[in-house]
């Protein structure tokens, strides 16, 4: 073997194991929800799979990626008559486009509640705009949940979850698989109001 053969060689070997050391040390040491972006298996492209079934018109590849589970048999017929419901209708809106919105993030173990960001969490419900055919605007409500559930975040070291279109729904409708629903207050300050001012 002549010496620049060799050193092909030598260089090759040597990026094979930089690479192998290099994903080992990627998947162990990264935050899980860092890894899922790197990965692409993330809460919002389950949604744009799903629709991206729709604008194939693909109907039962729609229903696939949407996986009914429910803690009985009313709940689970409903979220099956949903899914069918759902998907047809946007079907029937000959849909142009989508936008995918910023998650709201669920934690879902010990006492479920609305958090900033997805590291430790275990659902995203996500508002997605679809455009018919015309250009109208459809809004949408996603709910995708970590497969195992509860899901135990930091507890349990945060490990990496298998996101799953568990719901879809307008968005004037109440959810059927996480029936948690977060509402904030707002409180309007009139102007014309004279609290604090003194009193003649």
């Amino acid at each position: 073997m002549n010496r620049s053969l060799r050193w092909v060689v030598v260089l090759g070997g040597g990026l094979l194991v930089a690479l192998g050391i290099g994903s080992i040390l990627l998947t162990t040491t990264l935050p899980a929800d860092w890894l899922e972006r790197l990965t692409g298996k993330t809460p919002q492209a389950k949604i744009s799979a799903y629709l991206k079934a729709i604008l194939r018109h693909n109907r039962q590849a729609a229903i696939d990626l949407w996986e009914v589970q429910a803690p009985d048999a009313d709940r689970s017929a409903r979220l099956q008559q949903r899914r069918e419901q759902v998907t047809d209708e946007i079907l029937a809106l000959d849909m142009s486009e989508f936008t995918i919105f910023q998650p709201q993030w669920w934690t879902t173990c010990c006492e479920p509640q609305v958090t900033c960001t997805s590291r430790s969490t275990g659902g995203a419900r996500i508002q997605v705009q679809v455009l018919d055919r015309a250009g109208m605007p459809w809004v949408y409500t996603f709910d995708v949940f970590a497969r195992e559930q509860p899901y135990w975040g930091d507890a349990l070291g945060s490990p990496s979850r298998d996101w799953v279109l568990r719901d879809a729904y307008p968005h004037d409708q109440e959810p059927l698989f996480w029936r948690l629903v977060y509402e904030s207050n707002v409180k309007w300050l009139d102007s014309e109001s004279t609290a604090g001012e003194p009193v003649d």
